[in-house]
């Protein structure tokens, strides 16, 4: 008898707990609502598109094994937007692969051209093997309207074809 009044409040005890953790709402949720799986971001692309920009990494001429090479980094305001002319623009490459060498790896403003609807780095590098090699790096920029100023930091990753 008293084993089964210990089942028993332990029952009652467990059942209580469990019943104060939890409100009707959060009872009612299907468990694939309460949980949500965490966002993967997208892998770096050549290109990236908004409303108020185009940003674009590309190679920029004929790339040979040994040689300087380039890919260029470009800015394009769309619409009533133009260059920040007061931003700091900035291109961080990113960790070099295998066999090339960045002669730059951070540039700023003055390492490239920026006009009313145009920006643009030209990002050199040398590249020791032939084939397909990919130049990641990080543009932080900024575009203006009349009224406001969009300041962006976009990855970007273009495949250059080294021969």
């Amino acid at each position: 008898m008293i084993e089964t009044r210990s089942v028993l409040l332990a029952s009652v005890l467990v059942v209580s707990a469990a019943s104060m953790g939890c409100n009707k709402s959060e009872a009612s949720q299907k468990p694939h609502e309460a949980e949500t799986a965490p966002t993967v971001a997208a892998p770096p692309g050549p290109k990236v598109e908004s409303d108020t920009y185009l940003v674009e990494m590309k190679q920029a001429g004929d790339c040979k094994t040994a040689s300087d090479c380039t890919v260029a980094v470009t800015l394009v305001p769309k619409g009533a937007y133009h260059i920040n002319a007061q931003y700091p623009y900035r291109f961080k490459t990113g960790d070099a692969p295998e066999g090339v060498t960045f002669t730059k790896t951070k540039l700023e403003r003055a390492d490239g051209t920026f006009v009313e609807k145009k920006g643009e780095f030209k990002v050199p590098f040398n590249a020791a093997k032939a084939g397909s090699v990919p130049i990641r790096g990080t543009f932080s920029f900024s575009v203006c309207s009349e009224s406001k100023c969009a300041v962006e930091k976009q990855e970007l990753e273009a495949r250059v074809d080294v021969k």
